[in-house]
């Protein structure tokens, strides 16, 4: 009964299905600054041991895909990964709100935002000092980020 992308995310980590999952839907008709003042709101449930996942893609435009293993990824589609990695880590949510801004490197990289938008409830639940990791970290198919993004208390 779960979406695509929290089943196929839980199956990785979780492979025995051993922990309890709610679900929750994007409200398409809230801006990006939106999104990230919901996750705001879900910081507090991480004191209590809540582990929030955000799960989509920096870059995820199917329209372009190459079904290789080799194929290397599109320039556009580094770029737009190494800008939004970087706005992280310097902790800018202008810059996560407004991926747009990045302009053709993002259109490319986001035909569509449902993919991008769990970021922001992600960082948005976020401490501003919680250690940031990517791991794994590449493109694949040319136009596919599977970038993970992990904040967890410093120290």
């Amino acid at each position: 009964g779960l979406d695509h992308g929290t089943w196929s995310v839980l199956l990785k980590a979780f492979p025995d299905a051993d922990v309890p999952v709610v679900q929750l839907s994007l409200d398409q008709g809230l801006s990006p600054a939106g999104h990230l003042e919901v996750g705001k709101l879900l910081a507090p449930l991480r004191k209590e041991g809540i582990l929030i996942i955000g799960s989509g893609n920096i870059v995820h435009n199917l329209r372009v895909m190459e079904w290789s293993d080799n194929a290397k990824p599109y320039a556009w589609a580094t770029s737009f990964n190494e800008a939004i990695k970087n706005a992280i880590l310097s902790r800018d949510s202008a810059k996560l709100c407004n991926p747009m801004s990045e302009g053709v490197s993002a259109a490319n990289s986001l035909p569509t935002d449902e993919h991008y938008l769990p970021l922001l409830y992600a960082f948005g639940a976020a401490s501003e000092a919680d250690d940031v990791e990517f791991a794994p970290d590449f493109i694949q198919y040319k136009s596919l980020s599977m970038t993970s993004v992990t904040w967890s208390p410093a120290g």
